[in-house]
């Protein structure tokens, strides 16, 4: 089995001991400077599946190995398979990377383990399947129901006729989330315990972390403890999710209020993305200020929607004021749910979805089709 090892440096500590990873899985190393020079190799044009190992070396300008690895691994697609070694990896690099279905990132912590992982993966005769898509549920300010929104959309595409999906909901509101409440289940997922270890993140340690509601829908909710987001580091959050998506279709997280860093970095990664607010006029205010910040993360128009929660409606039942609400997002696609504080509550009590609940609720229906959007906007067929 051949391995190409692609560093200028091949005297640098942590490439001879990458080197070393791939020769105990059997792998003959051959190091090229550069990725010219591996397509020049001949040794590389005639082998069968080589692995080819692009570490991000010191002073490399960020992204760029990942980006020629991701061009590497498209233009060898079903031939070579190119793994991106390095502390962490943006997620919309790391999407394009997977979904060339030639490639894999790996980070330096745990190289060893994560590499015979890859490889074991490559003697199989089917490629390795495709990664789940990501959609974010992003609040305008607090208490505008961006949870609900998150659960009624997994209870959806869970749940659908046709074709229902593995859905993961995974809850990013560290500091007191309330997903796991409003199913009635246990929080698993303790995130101080890899932030504390990381190199315990394994398969195993994610079943641990699992709380199953139904056989399609399981839940990643953090249990009730003061963990400062500043202690948790971002690669720690992003491998978690990489870690995950191998196992289902559809990953919906619940993002905090709360902004930091990498927040921005999950939108830019994202499949879809809903922008949750309410319907006051301070409410349209957060709404329109959130959406002018995803604006500079240049967040196409057709994977961002808006959900305008606990809107009033006239006496027929229709949403009243609708051009007033709609007005100052005009150019999104905008969903305006019903106010119906009694259905959502005996909801919360039960521990149940509204699905469930209320199937025939209005705010029920409002929600689904939040939830079709989600489905189309992030392609999940």
């Amino acid at each position: 089995m051949n391995c190409f090892l692609i560093a200028a440096d091949r005297g640098a500590a942590r490439v001879q001991a990458l080197a070393k990873h791939a020769q105990g899985l059997g792998y003959t190393v051959s190091y090229v400077a550069d990725v010219a020079a591996l397509h020049r190799d001949r040794t590389f044009a005639k082998a069968r599946t080589p692995l080819v190992l692009m570490p991000e070396e010191a002073g490399a300008a960020p992204g760029a190995v990942a980006e020629a690895a991701i061009q590497l691994a498209r233009a060898e697609q079903g031939r070579a398979f190119v793994v991106h070694v390095a502390a962490a990896l943006a997620p919309d690099l790391y999407k394009a990377l997977v979904r060339s279905q030639s490639g894999e990132w790996i980070g330096w912590d745990n190289a060893a383990g994560e590499l015979r992982e890859v490889t074991r993966t490559l003697g199989a005769t089917e490629p390795a399947e495709s990664n789940a898509r990501i959609v974010s549920f992003l609040p305008s300010k607090g208490g505008v129901g961006n949870t609900t929104l998150t659960v009624e959309t997994g209870m959806r595409l869970s749940s659908r006729r046709k074709q229902p999906l593995r859905v993961a909901l995974l809850d990013l509101n560290l500091q007191g989330g309330t997903l796991a409440d409003a199913l009635d289940i246990e929080p698993r997922f303790d995130i101080a315990e890899i932030a504390a270890q990381p190199e315990r993140l394994d398969e195993q340690l994610v079943d641990v972390f699992t709380s199953r509601h139904t056989p399609r829908l399981d839940v990643f909710a953090c249990p009730p403890r003061r963990i400062a987001f500043d202690d948790v580091p971002p690669a720690i959050l992003f491998t978690f999710i990489d870690t995950i998506a191998r196992r289902y279709e559809a990953i919906l997280i619940d993002l905090p209020k709360a902004w930091v860093p990498w927040i921005d970095n999950i939108l830019q990664g994202s499949d879809a993305v809903v922008l949750s607010g309410g319907a006051t006029v301070p409410a349209l205010r957060a709404l329109t200020q959130s959406l002018a910040h995803l604006d500079t993360l240049e967040i196409p128009a057709d994977r961002l929607a808006v959900a305008v929660n606990a809107c009033d409606v006239d006496l027929l039942g229709r949403i009243a004021h609708r051009d007033q609400i709609e007005r100052p997002l005009s150019g999104r696609s905008v969903f305006c749910l019903r106010r119906d504080g009694a259905t959502a509550n005996a909801a919360l009590d039960a521990g149940r979805s509204l699905l469930e609940m209320a199937p025939n609720a209005r705010l029920t229906r409002d929600l689904g089709r939040v939830a079709e959007w989600c489905g189309t906007a992030a392609k999940l067929a």
